[in-house]
């Protein structure tokens, strides 16, 4: 990888699109294939999250209990297409990612010279939620893309006040609010300088901002119609995740924690940065870069806003922010580097840069494998879903002799076995009606199905008692896969007959 983008990398300083252009989609590649293959070949399992998102996407509707619809639709999409393998959901998360790139880059060069937008673009890998963490496809994944491409057509709308701009501005807000709604933390730094500057009013009196405005309703209402119908159970699930308990001293703790997290996934492209500094070849930028007041504070606003308003808001709140949530905070940072640092771009820097970019890549992906490959830990990675699924699903045939329908249980197990199942069973989530309202109990009693839970987390006595049928609780032994030492894994498990069948 090195060879290759230094050769082409010695061709910027004259500032021509179109090497630049290559360079930029041949890390797009690289990135796509490394960040596909790598997880789909080391893993035997998927993510928690994209287990969850399968469970969901059995059935597609307009909301589910943690989060809108969109991860659990697309989840089921790469399923259709892909099957049952995963590869396909390993790919979207990565589509997601290198959207993300790729809007970035066009942003990019409405502000910098095209080399800059080009580095803002891979300072990008140095940071951690672009690489090993966006492997899991949820809700956080899909936000790299979504925020990205709504900021970009927010600012083509703005500048030329184009139709299709705005619709496309409309569309991305609104999946990005049908993606999670922590989304309002962008929406309102946008808002915020969209009425901040008299020469975004012009807006009011086109067409274009109204038909953005109807294709954003247009797709989150079927949502919100559908939440009031379910009890706000999204809403509620929201809410109890940010919760703490209300002592002062949270709404300090909270902020600064989740600032320092945010600071330790952001120092690797800040060092990849300071390449750009080192050498002393002469300058290839004869001054420093200047910036429209427009532009200035767009980046400033749309840029660092949202981070602005998380942390503003579990100050004020006292609201428990988590790590992950600030996975789509930093898709402008590499401008906003560049664009503070303006360093003069030598050959020499260049090449200095790209080769700490591919060092960190490479280790990252062997750091990633060879922490699954040992097993010194468990994780998901390792978990024997697949023989789990196997060996349940061959006991109810053999017993029951037709097709296991529905698996009752915690999402991650129910998931696997239902996930790696040849019958792909229909989940109820906790075996609650609330999690899962398109589980029909009567089908269910009808048609019978495998009950499964945690050893350390019991089967709650209301639900025996609504089952009665279901037979003896029997424990189930698995190891883990790679490291056979590590402490098995204890399963409970019993068999809801089918009705007529004993």
């Amino acid at each position: 990888m090195n060879l290759a983008m230094n050769h082409a990398l010695n061709k910027t300083l004259s500032q021509e699109k179109e090497p630049l252009t290559l360079i930029f989609w041949g890390f797009v590649i690289i990135h796509l294939l490394a960040w596909t293959l790598v997880p789909f070949f080391i893993r035997h399992t998927l993510p928690m999250d994209s287990m969850e998102g399968y469970v969901w996407g059995q059935q597609l509707e307009w909301g589910y209990d943690k989060n809108p619809f969109l991860n659990g639709w697309l989840t089921a999409l790469a399923i259709y297409w892909g099957g049952y393998s995963g590869w396909m959901i390993y790919l979207f998360s990565q589509l997601s990612v290198i959207l993300c790139f790729w809007a970035v880059w066009q942003l990019g060069k409405q502000f910098l010279p095209p080399v800059y937008a080009l580095i803002g673009v891979l300072l990008l890998e140095g940071i951690q939620y672009y690489n090993f963490h966006a492997i899991d496809f949820n809700d956080n994944t899909l936000e790299l893309s979504l925020w990205a491409l709504l900021i970009l057509y927010f600012y083509k709308a703005l500048r030329s006040n184009s139709k299709l701009a705005w619709i496309n501005c409309g569309l991305f807000a609104g999946l990005s609010v049908m993606a999670k709604y922590y989304a309002i933390v962008l929406l309102a730094p946008m808002t915020l300088f969209f009425l901040l500057f008299k020469e975004n009013y012009k807006s009011f009196k086109s067409a274009g901002l109204y038909l953005g405005l109807t294709v954003f309703l247009l797709i989150i209402t079927p949502h919100f119609i559908w939440l009031v119908k379910h009890d706000f159970v999204t809403l509620g699930y929201a809410v109890d995740r940010v919760s703490s308990p209300p002592t002062f001293w949270n709404h300090l703790s909270y902020p600064w924690q989740f600032f320092y997290e945010q600071l330790e996934a952001f120092c690797p492209a800040i060092f990849l940065a300071l390449a750009l500094l080192i050498g002393k070849k002469p300058l290839s930028l004869p001054q420093r870069l200047s910036f429209t007041t427009f532009d200035k504070y767009f980046l400033m606003i749309v840029g660092l806003g949202p981070f602005i308003c998380t942390i503003l808001l579990s100050l004020v709140t006292g609201f428990k922010l988590r790590a992950g949530w600030g996975q789509p905070l930093f898709s402008l940072a590499g401008i906003l580097l560049l664009a503070y640092l303006q360093p003069r771009i030598t050959r020499q820097r260049l090449a200095v840069f790209v080769s700490l970019l591919g060092i960190l890549l490479s280790l990252a992906l062997v750091g990633y494998s060879l922490a699954f490959i040992r097993g010194k830990a468990t994780s998901s990675a390792n978990f024997p879903g697949k023989t789990l699924a196997a060996t349940l699903t061959q006991a109810w045939h053999q017993q029951y002799h037709q097709p296991l329908a529905y698996v009752a249980g915690s999402r991650w197990l129910s998931g696997n076995l239902a996930f790696y199942s040849k019958d792909h069973p229909h989940v109820y989530i906790n075996w609650s009606q609330r999690l899962s309202p398109w589980i029909n109990e009567a089908e269910l009693e009808q048609k019978g199905g495998i009950f499964i839970w945690e050893i350390d987390k019991p089967i709650p006595e209301v639900v025996l008692k609504r089952f009665p049928r279901l037979s003896k609780v029997q424990m189930m032994q698995l190891k883990w896969l790679r490291n056979k030492n590590l402490p098995p894994i204890q399963i409970m498990v019993a068999y809801l007959p089918p009705t007529g069948i004993s």
